[in-house]
């Protein structure tokens, strides 16, 4: 593109798209010619700041440009063609860690320009978007933490950064659980034993028939729980006499079809220790029985209200009222579950439309999470989804500050660990490329990167991160790591040499609330990345990197100890003009650490 080309050929984009609108008339063939147009706009503003110089243009020409951009976008709900690379093609290896920072917009440019300032892009001539490893990520940041933007905010951070940096985003921290019509119960009456066992029989033989008698003649799996009734005195032994009878009932295939039907039992339990209590009772009794279904009918914990809900039988149980339960049902072989049951074939497609919104922005990457899934749960929703964006980058989220639930083991506290192990195995079974590994509960503050500043909010040593990582890499899987890190840390994470990191506080500065965000109750401040503070960050992941694989040669170790005297300074609240002027001299030393790195890789 020519500099004396844009102005006439934007004139001549605005006029083609006033007339195709006034033209269209329901048919195809207007549609389609405003569609085509519009296409015609984005790759012309593409092909201006990508190629050519924006800057050599009268700002009148630019923005207009832009406006109609932004118009065709929010029209074809995307861009005008699909990206065939994605994060998961990043090379950290030779370009370093990856850096994402939070925004919704407004500090598009701010982030920009202080990616594209970075030592590293001043090494590389031409740098593109897949060099600079850096993305604006698309999220609004309320006080409950970050939360999805919409059309508007991703057609202006796309537009601010197409061609030069990339974009990602997080459609969401919590997943929109829905459920599968509860499995139907038949209550056992109090009363005399014959009489309420003939209740039962009527009411399984009339609750069966429908997926015995089906209009193909081919009976429907269908489990039925039998539940006594609250009011009954009936002790252990009783019960499980009654269970058997209902059980060989069944089996004796008067009333249903036994290789297809069968009972479970459903249990209203309290909490602590009376719920874990009620829980095993439960479970004792379905294996007296023969029954091989356990569902758990229970109180909602504070915990998990204030959560929205919690995975499973967490909703109900602490999980150290919860492990023995699980670990009594495993030995029983019983299983043992909420009364709701997971659709995930529902979830994953509300997962799907999400992540179909970020792809057709063009965004590098989609981030999703699957709280409150358990790891069951996450299985099917992950294998859905992946199935669904294998050639893109859709990256599911473990958070460690809520670890997992899976059938067997409740992986909270010292055994989350384990439990991200056991995840990693999971997601990889799936060929996901990318994930993420955060923390969810963004309002207490927790840090997954244990800092001696506030050690009880840590969750993790560089130690455990570099285990987790490296563990996660032979299994193929890049990991993206977030949640509280601060400045001084992503000098740490550069030396660990991850595939990369997001963060929000630590390249934040506080601004008024105003805007959309006025509507936040809580929200005393924004939260608006700063040019120094995005600069400082992404300076010291580079710092980071090359010192550890320069570390044998004289412009690593420098690299290293201006790294660390910076370092010091921002953790003891140093005047901004000596910030400035050691960040200055460490971006010089890395700006030459890029130039014999890259030279000789």
């Amino acid at each position: 593109m020519t500099t004396n080309d844009l102005p006439s050929r934007v004139t001549r984009h605005a006029a083609r798209v006033r007339e195709l609108s006034m033209a269209l008339d329901g048919s195809r063939a207007a549609d389609r010619g405003l569609c085509d147009e519009y296409r015609a706009v984005l790759r012309t503003y593409e092909d201006l700041v990508t190629h050519g110089e924006p800057d050599a243009h009268p700002g009148s020409t630019v923005e207009h440009l832009r406006q109609l951009a932004k118009e065709a976008m929010l029209y074809l709900g995307g861009e005008a063609d699909t990206w065939s690379t994605s994060l998961k093609d990043y090379d950290h290896e030779r370009y370093g860690p990856y850096l994402g920072v939070s925004d919704e917009g407004s500090a598009a440019e701010v982030i920009r320009r202080a990616a594209l300032d970075s030592p590293k892009a001043r090494a590389v001539r031409s740098p593109s978007p897949m060099v600079v490893g850096v993305a604006h990520d698309a999220e609004r940041l309320g006080a409950i933490g970050e939360v999805p933007v919409g059309p508007a905010e991703y057609a202006e951070i796309r537009l601010a950064c197409t061609g030069r940096i990339l974009t990602s985003t997080n459609v969401g921290t919590r997943l929109n659980l829905r459920f599968y019509k509860r499995h139907p119960v038949v209550v056992v009456p109090k009363g005399a034993t014959a009489k309420a066992l003939a209740a039962a029989r009527a009411e399984l033989r009339a609750t069966f028939a429908p997926f015995r008698d089906t209009p193909d003649g081919k009976p429907r799996p269908l489990t039925v729980f039998v539940e006594f009734d609250r009011r009954s005195r009936r002790n252990f032994e009783t019960r499980v006499a009654m269970l058997q009878k209902l059980v060989q009932h069944v089996a004796e295939g008067e009333i249903a079809n036994p290789e297809v039907h069968q009972l479970g039992l459903q249990m209203r339990i309290g909490f602590g220790a009376r719920g874990e209590r009620a829980a095993l009772l439960a479970v004792n009794m379905a294996s007296a029985a023969g029954i091989d279904d356990v569902a758990i009918d229970g109180v909602v914990r504070k915990e998990a209200d204030e959560l929205v809900s919690l995975p499973g039988l967490l909703n109900y149980l602490e999980p150290e009222h919860l492990q023995p339960v699980l670990a009594r049902a495993k030995a029983k072989r019983v299983r043992i579950r909420p009364k709701n049951t997971v659709d995930p074939d529902t979830v994953a497609r509300n997962v799907w439309t999400s992540l179909l919104a970020a792809r057709r922005m063009g965004l590098a990457l989609g981030k999703y999470g699957t709280f409150p899934l358990t790891l069951e749960e996450t299985d099917a929703v992950v294998r859905q989804v992946q199935r669904w964006f294998a050639d893109w980058s859709a990256a599911p989220v473990f958070f460690v500050d809520q670890g997992i639930l899976s059938a067997e083991v409740a992986y909270v506290g010292d055994a989350v660990v384990d439990g991200l192990k056991q995840w990693l195995r999971m997601v990889a079974r799936h060929q996901v490329a990318v994930v993420l590994i955060d923390t969810v509960d963004k309002s207490k503050g927790w840090r997954i990167l244990k800092d001696p500043a506030h050690p009880s909010k840590g969750l993790l040593t560089a130690a455990e991160i570099r285990a987790i990582d490296r563990y996660a890499a032979k299994l193929g899987i890049k990991a993206l790591w977030a949640g509280g890190i601060t400045l001084a840390q992503t000098y740490e994470f550069g030396k660990l040499g991850v595939f990369g990191i997001y963060v929000t506080s630590a390249a934040a500065g506080a601004a008024p609330v105003s805007g959309a965000y006025e509507a936040d109750p809580l929200l005393a401040a924004m939260k608006e990345p700063t040019y120094d503070g995005v600069s400082g960050a992404k300076l010291l992941l580079e710092a980071g990197f090359l010192a550890k694989r320069l570390q044998q040669r004289d412009l690593g170790k420098a690299i290293g100890r201006l790294a660390r005297d910076l370092i010091g300074v921002l953790d003891s609240g140093g005047d901004s003009a000596d910030r400035r002027l050691r960040a200055q001299r460490l971006a010089e030393r890395v700006e030459a650490g890029w130039i014999q790195y890259l030279g000789g890789h």
